[in-house]
């Protein structure tokens, strides 16, 4: 027997108006994989994510992460997901804060153990 699925679509449909952007897609995404969705302008990549996240209901057939509907059940499910867009990332020239270790039991106060941590810049105040 075969461990559920992480992701299942089943034959996922979904129109705007009359035009259709998603037709009878079907995939599965096994537990601790990476999907890449790729494809043309228009090919129905956003709105197959946006169905995966519960953000959009799909007209025809059926979608389950974890088991769940994210239609039905996206308050449970969204806790469990996480979906990285293209247009998503940190902010431009945004740096990771380096990490300041605590003096233990040196005698030292907190305050002069993260200002001894803080690069010289060769300014003098």
């Amino acid at each position: 027997m075969f461990p559920p699925p992480a992701i299942a679509v089943s034959h996922l449909g979904k129109r705007y108006g009359g035009r259709s952007v998603v037709d009878d897609l079907s995939f599965r995404v096994p537990d601790g994989a990476v999907l890449a969705l790729l494809g043309p302008n228009g090919a129905g990549k956003t709105t197959t994510v946006e169905c995966i996240e519960g953000f959009r209901t799909p007209d025809t057939g059926q979608v389950r992460v974890l088991g769940l509907d994210p239609a039905r059940e996206r308050d449970t499910l969204l806790p469990h997901l996480g979906v990285m867009l293209q247009e998503g990332g940190a902010k431009r020239g945004l740096l990771p804060r380096p990490r300041r270790r605590q003096p233990q039991g040196d005698g030292a106060s907190a305050a002069g153990a993260a200002s001894a941590q803080r690069p010289r810049t060769g300014r003098r105040r």
